[in-house]
């Protein structure tokens, strides 16, 4: 194996990045989707925790919703009134009392408490169901 060889193939294939590079920056720029800033900065107000309380499928469709006008300023139910104020200043708007909502347990959570609807006959165990075809 000469050292030609090993320049030629050196010099094609960092030929070929560098086309490839810039026929990817040209894509990124011409393809590049406008984002509006509330949108933007309502993201960064939003705690981030994309637990879909808001029933959205996450913070970024919130804040999308929210520069919409889609959404109200306080739909984040983890931010609580601190992030809906914060939100409220972005996007000029007031923000109403907002009402912290807890969860009710109707079958006071232990299974004691809980109704037998039907009883189950078959695996228990975790471990057992690698056996299981």
């Amino acid at each position: 194996m000469s050292v030609s060889a090993i320049i030629i193939a050196a010099v094609v294939v960092g030929g070929t990045g560098i086309v490839i590079g810039i026929i990817l920056g040209i894509a990124g720029e011409k393809f590049k989707v406008e984002v509006d800033p509330k949108e933007e900065e309502v993201l960064a107000a939003l705690p981030g925790n994309n637990c879909g309380g808001c029933g959205f499928a996450g913070c970024s469709g919130l804040a999308a919703a929210i520069a919409k006008g889609e959404a109200e300023v306080g739909s984040c139910p983890v931010g609580g009134a601190a992030v809906a104020a914060k939100i409220g200043a972005i996007m000029g708007q007031e923000v109403g009392e907002s009402v912290r909502e807890v969860a009710f347990v109707k079958c006071a959570g232990t299974c004691e408490n809980a109704n037998t609807d039907y009883e189950y006959y078959g695996v228990e165990d975790c471990s057992m169901m690698a056996f299981v075809p």
